[in-house]
Formats: structure tokens, sequence, C-alpha cells
């Protein structure tokens, strides 16, 4: 009989742990400690910059120090909105209890405080390890259960919105009480008189009052208006960038609700949205360039650099895009579900579910405003149309060759309405 011999198991990988600690001797006394006892391969880190890069080396677990240098609430925020990362532990290393206490909501799996034993932070770490959920068969991210507090310092929409808003829900309501909740605002009313003025609408009379504007042009053109208005108010101060060239950003961001709204008038499709969801659809990169700049920075240098695809920048410099962080804030700000979805899916529209139409109309009017070189997203790249939106909307690319010159002089009037509201 022959002997039947047995396949030799198959040695297990050492499990990829990233340490950033503050200081060099804690750092170097932690890193011996993993790798020659635990048996662990560690890679360090100085930095909340160097954190979010070593995360290429798919570590299994990130040891971090509050107090390493750079923003580290902002990395956090980072870490936990990253889908890649949900089977993937993340702990506090520290010896400031105060400092772990802010940690709370943050997304932490656990802490460990210093000073402590070899045994200690080994039985720690492997604790940790095994509370983290295993990545699933299909490789597809881990369900994540730990709570994740907002954002700090998200940008809110002016209050005159919700008010408008809320409103609107009433499509009998009065234009006297819809004027004078806006006229609360003075920003808002001076901007929304420059608007009602503009070759934008192309009134052949002065608009002298908000009434008069809420008359002339309707309820829901008017709370749309509001709100791209309201947009511009809550993103236009902030105070650090990546780089992202902001003026050129929202004349693409124009330009993208400006083919809409043209597309959607040729094709005689009632949509009252159509503008605004072009200047909402990628939000995302100015949270991304403001308040994650010393993160953002290194997309914008590789988009520059290397001519890329600033989608695939942000996902392989943070594992993170600009879409997913622009739905949260769209959320944050209780949007109709229809316009958050053009944000998320705009790159993608066969993924809509509620309203295909209008993430189509996106899709298919930002590659033309990239053709047309009319603005920038933050990238030179032109996508090609996806053949399901053209078919949801039941026209060619024979169209858009055959509107082009007409597209061309709507966008020419459209850019009253970054006049109006500078």
């Amino acid at each position: 009989m022959a002997e039947t011999l047995e396949a030799p198991a198959e040695e297990e990988k050492p499990k990829i742990l990233v340490l950033a600690q503050r200081e060099i001797t804690d750092q170097n006394f932690a890193q011996v400690l993993l790798e020659k006892i635990g048996g662990f391969r560690v890679a360090l880190a100085r930095s909340a910059d160097d954190v979010i890069h070593r995360l290429q080396l798919g570590p299994d677990l990130i040891l971090i120090d509050p107090h390493i240098e750079g923003n580290f609430m902002r990395a956090m925020e980072l870490l936990r909105r990253m889908p890649k990362l949900n089977h993937v532990g993340i702990a506090v290393l520290s010896g400031d209890q105060t400092g772990v206490k802010k940690c709370v909501g943050k997304g932490f799996n656990g802490y460990i405080l210093k000073p402590y034993t070899p045994e200690l932070l080994l039985s720690s770490v492997w604790k940790i390890l095994d509370s983290v959920p295993p990545l699933p068969k299909d490789g597809g991210p881990a369900n994540l259960d730990i709570e994740i507090d907002k954002i700090e310092g998200l940008p809110t929409l002016p209050t005159v919105y919700a008010q408008v808003e809320e409103l609107c829900k009433n499509p009998d309501v009065d234009a006297d009480e819809l004027a004078k909740v806006i006229e609360t605002d003075p920003s808002i009313t001076m901007k929304m008189l420059k608007l009602s003025n503009s070759a934008f609408f192309g009134f052949n009379r002065e608009i002298k009052s908000i009434r008069d504007a809420v008359a002339l042009l309707g309820n829901v053109t008017v709370q749309n208006a509001v709100l791209s208005i309201s947009i511009f108010e809550a993103l236009k101060d902030q105070d650090q960038s990546a780089g992202l060239d902001k003026k050129e950003f929202w004349k693409h961001s124009a330009s993208v609700g400006s083919i809409v709204r043209f597309i959607t008038n040729k094709m005689k499709i009632d949509r009252e949205e159509s503008f605004t969801s072009g200047i909402l659809h990628d939000i995302g990169k100015v949270i991304l360039d403001g308040l994650f700049a010393e993160f953002y920075a290194g997309v914008i240098k590789t988009v520059k650099e290397k001519k890329q695809h600033i989608l695939q920048a942000e996902e392989l410099a943070l594992g993170l895009t600009h879409n997913k962080l622009g739905q949260e804030l769209a959320e944050s700000w209780g949007l109709p579900p229809r316009l958050i979805e053009a944000i998320s899916y705009h790159h993608n529209p066969k993924r809509a579910e509620l309203d295909s139409e209008l993430v189509s109309l996106v899709h298919i009017a930002d590659a033309i405003a990239r053709n047309l070189d009319s603005g920038s997203g933050g990238d030179p790249y032109v996508p090609c149309i996806q053949k399901f939106a053209l078919e949801q909307l039941a026209i060619s690319a024979e169209d858009i060759i055959e509107w082009e010159e007409d597209i061309l002089k709507a966008l020419d009037k459209d850019m009253a309405f970054l006049s109006a509201i500078a």
C-alpha cells in the first residue's frame, strides 16, 4: 500500500503592525518587544501622514499615539471611513489618560496605557486583534460594529435653507411668507436678487424684491436657488487648502449644472433640481481639500505630476474618495436622497437605486464639461460616458456632438450664476 504524503502546512505569515509613537525611545522599545517576542512585522510611522501612507502595507493593526506629529484626529476620521480598514484594528498606545478619553467615539478598537510590561503589551495587542471582525471570504469590507462620531468642523448650511425647505413642503405656501423667511438672511437675499436679475434666468425686467422673485420663479425654483447659494455660503471659507483651485472647481461644478439644465430642457425632462445637482456633485473634494488638507496634498500632487484621475489617486492614497465624503456631508445637511445619490454615484450611474435618470444626467454632464475644458474638477481626466447613462435618457453620442455649440452658449449664459453669488 502506497504511503500517503501530506503537504506541509503553510507557514503563517507574521501579522503587520503599524506603530506610530511620538517619542523615539518609546517607539524603539515597543518595536523590539513586538518583533522579537510577539513575532510581528512592524512598520514605523512618525506622523499622522506617515500612518496614512503605511496603509499600503495592508496592516492588521495600527497602534497610534494621539500626540504624534500632524493632525491625529483628522487621521482617525479618515481611517475609520475607509471600508478596506474595517477588518484592521486601531488602538491608542499612550501614557496620557486624558488624551485617551478624547478618543472615545473616534472608532478605536481599544487602548493600551503606558507604562506597560512586555506581557501586558503583547496580551493587549492580541486581545485587540481578536476583537476585530475578520475579512469576509468574498474580499469585501467587514462589518464594523463601532459607532463613529461625525467629522468635526463639517460646514453647515445657513438656517434659512431649512426654513425654506420646510415651507416648500406645502405647495400652496404664500409667496409673502416665503419671501419673509429668505429676507431674514441679508447675504442670501442680496445674492438671490442678483441671481434673479442675471442672465441665468433672463427676465426682461428688473426684479426688485424677493416677493417678486418668488412670484415669477415659483417656490421650487426658489428653493433650489436658495440651496445652491447656501452651498456656496457654507463652503466658501475654508481655513486650509491642499491646493485645489477653487475658482476652477466652482466653474466646473456650475458647468455640470448648466449642462444638466440644458439636457433636461432639450429633452423636455421636468427636473427642477437640475442645476443644483451639478453644483453638488463634487462637494466632497472641498471637504478633503479643506478639512483634510494635510493628507489630500499628496493626492493633488500625484494628479498634477502623473496626470492621474483624481478618483483613482484618492483611492490609492487615502482609501477614501470625494463622493463618499460628499455623501456624508449631504446627509448631514439633510438633503433629498436623489441629490445624495447624484453625489455618490455620478461616476457609476448603474449603482443608483432611487433616481438613475438624475445620476445619469450628472454623469453625462460631468464628462461633457471635462471634454469642453470648462473649469476643472481637480484633474485633466475626461471619462467615457457609460452606455447605461445614455440609454436612461434615450440620447446618443451623436446627439451630444450635435448639441455642442448650443451647450457652449448655455455655459456662457449660465456662468452668470457664479458672478451673482460671488
